[in-house]
């Protein structure tokens, strides 16, 4: 019996096997664009989606799945230059901000676009600071080479502005870690044999996955920022922060496809739809979205009451 417990301990103890994994700053992750990305249509802070495309692995490639492929993937536009019709290149500078899994949401990354794959119709490249460059206007840059104008008729009859950076959908940009992302492991539970003679520990038993809810502790910073919408809002609001992901599509959506059909959304969000300045403030800070969606999932009561104790405060508020 005290050689089986002596098993038990060592196999709950092995340092092969922690409970907290890091995947350190240095990584590289390669991730698929959704949609198709252009500096034509962007504009700075608009969140851009990928997906992972490749599984990230402890200790290699052939170690445990940390963060499975096909993961939702957020970005954000932090710079966005159109060329000038003169001179210069457009630039795209975008930073990979959140993982979503299944059971979790990793947030607060800090990144870098250090390479893109090469495929049909992509243009650009990518500068030391993670930027990505569009390519050189040659025409325009020929025609001033050998035809420098000296009149406004001349500016005026330049070829024009120089090309956009365009990514199109399935492009793979291949994306560094500044900073390191920890992630919480289930730790194996064994069970030690009863019988004395023959001191042999009870299979190893994985715990089934927990999920990770995450959301701030303090509710009231959390809900005040929507406590005071209308009643005919509010739930809709809250229903549709569970589906952050589908509300930074519905984004995008509403800024380039007003007049296409819409997308088969969750009917909250379909509900918001029309109020496109919603979803936009919605989808541009995610990070409290999700969290806001979290909570909402799992303490929906506390939610509530939170709410009407808010609403309660406010002087002139009537339901």
């Amino acid at each position: 019996m005290v050689s089986s417990l002596l098993l038990a301990v060592m196999l709950l103890a092995d340092p092969q096997d922690p409970k907290e994994t890091m995947i350190p700053a240095g990584t590289v992750l390669p991730v698929v664009v959704n949609e198709r990305i252009s500096t034509k249509t962007l504009q700075e802070n608009d969140p851009v989606l990928f997906t992972l495309a490749d599984d990230i692995r402890a200790g290699g490639r052939r170690g445990p799945v940390l963060i499975p492929r096909g993961s939702s993937v957020v970005g954000r536009v932090v710079k966005n230059d159109r060329a000038g019709y003169l001179a210069g290149r457009s630039s795209l500078d975008i930073r990979i901000q959140e993982i979503v899994t299944a059971d979790r949401v990793y947030d607060g990354l800090s990144t870098k676009v250090v390479e893109i794959g090469k495929i049909k119709n992509q243009k650009g490249d990518v500068k030391a600071d993670g930027a990505i460059n569009g390519p050189g206007h040659a025409k325009r840059d020929t025609f001033f080479l050998l035809f420098p104008p000296t009149t406004i008729f001349q500016v005026m009859a330049t070829p024009g502005r120089g090309p956009d950076v365009e990514l199109p959908v399935e492009t793979r940009l291949y994306v560094k870690l500044m900073s390191p992302i920890y992630v919480e492991r289930q730790v194996a539970e064994v069970k030690a044999s009863p019988v004395p003679q023959a001191a042999v520990a009870a299979p190893v038993l994985q715990a089934p996955p927990v999920p990770q809810v995450v959301y701030a502790s303090n509710l009231d910073s959390l809900v005040s920022p929507v406590a005071l919408y209308p009643d005919t809002i509010l739930p809709y609001v809250l229903a549709a922060s569970t589906h952050p992901l589908e509300i930074v599509e519905a984004g995008q959506f509403l800024q380039q496809n007003r007049n296409s059909p819409q997308p088969q959304w969750d009917p909250s969000i379909q509900a918001l739809a029309g109020y496109p300045d919603l979803i936009r403030r919605l989808g541009n800070n995610i990070s409290w979205t999700t969290s806001l969606g979290n909570a909402y999932l799992t303490r929906p009561k506390d939610v509530m009451d939170t709410v009407q104790r808010l609403r309660a405060q406010t002087v002139g508020y009537r339901f």
